[in-house]
């Protein structure tokens, strides 16, 4: 990270003393700043610390994070379901989340919270609002790609394999996790859906031994907001994503999703038991 601040200073011309002045979105020129700082911060957080554990753990890091397992059509086609279809069921919780109210002698923790999610929210919107095709790809790179593979490494890869050993019990493991990816995301409304999302990445990792598909379940999940803002952005404000799929009939959306859920969720578990490698994740 002191690595890419540094390369920061001479790519952008920009002295040290005025890097405190980033955060201010109503300034174009800080945008890209602020994108090379969170790909390069991305990479060196979540992309190579796996990487160097894995070496350590087994001087192969590929093996230890299970990069070399091959893939399924048939798990493929159900993750790349499953992505799409639990979209309206995590907005829907996510509402849910947003109207939680702390009691009164925490006013201040919640005034902080919300702080941070509008702060949250505004630097969400300076990233995805571009107006070319290059900005699209960058967004890419940077929101669908690299924590795709970066937090499923880390998380699943890493941590969860981690904590399996320790608790014993993988259940428990998992649900522990996807507490942990959540929380270190610090967008408290939006808990639940991410501890959701966690389970579901966590619980696609386990019954596999295969970290792409949660890796392509996660990199889906944050392709659609990208791409809806860049192709359709007079209809999806990027300040509104997490509202997709939901509404005054929210249900009619979600009951349904639910079900397909559920049904691409019991498909793959029982396509990835009745292969001989499955499971296998616990190095």
């Amino acid at each position: 990270m002191l690595v890419s601040l540094i390369a920061g200073i001479f790519i952008f011309s920009l002295p040290l003393n005025e890097w405190v002045g980033l955060l201010d979105m109503n300034n174009p020129a800080n945008i890209p700043v602020l994108k090379f700082m969170q790909i390069t911060q991305s990479l060196s957080m979540f992309v190579i610390p796996p990487m160097v554990f894995g070496w350590f753990m087994m001087r192969n890091p590929v093996e230890y994070l299970t990069l070399n397992k091959r893939f399924d059509n048939r798990l493929i086609l159900a993750v790349v379901l499953l992505a799409v279809a639990i979209l309206p069921v995590i907005n829907l919780l996510g509402l849910w989340n947003e109207s939680m109210k702390l009691p009164e002698f925490l006013s201040g923790i919640e005034n902080w919270m919300k702080k941070t999610e509008d702060q949250a929210a505004l630097l969400t919107t300076a990233f995805l609002t571009v107006n070319s095709f290059p900005g699209y790809l960058v967004n890419v790179l940077m929101v669908v790609l690299i924590p795709a593979l970066g937090e499923e490494f880390f998380f699943r890869g890493v941590l969860q394999k981690i904590f399996q050993r320790w608790f014993v019990n993988p259940h428990i493991a998992i649900i522990f996790v996807a507490i942990i990816f959540s929380a270190f995301h610090f967008q408290f409304y939006g808990f639940l859906p991410r501890v959701v999302l966690g389970l579901v990445f966590g619980y696609l990792f386990y019954w596999s031994g295969n970290i792409w598909y949660p890796v392509i379940a996660h990199a889906i999940n944050n392709f659609i907001p990208v791409s809806l803002t860049y192709f359709f952005r007079e209809k999806f404000d990027p300040a509104e994503l997490d509202q997709v799929g939901t509404g005054p009939d929210s249900w009619l959306w979600a009951l349904p999703a639910i079900l397909l859920s559920i049904a691409v969720i019991t498909y793959f578990y029982k396509i990835s038991k009745s292969q001989p490698t499955n499971n296998s994740i616990e190095q």
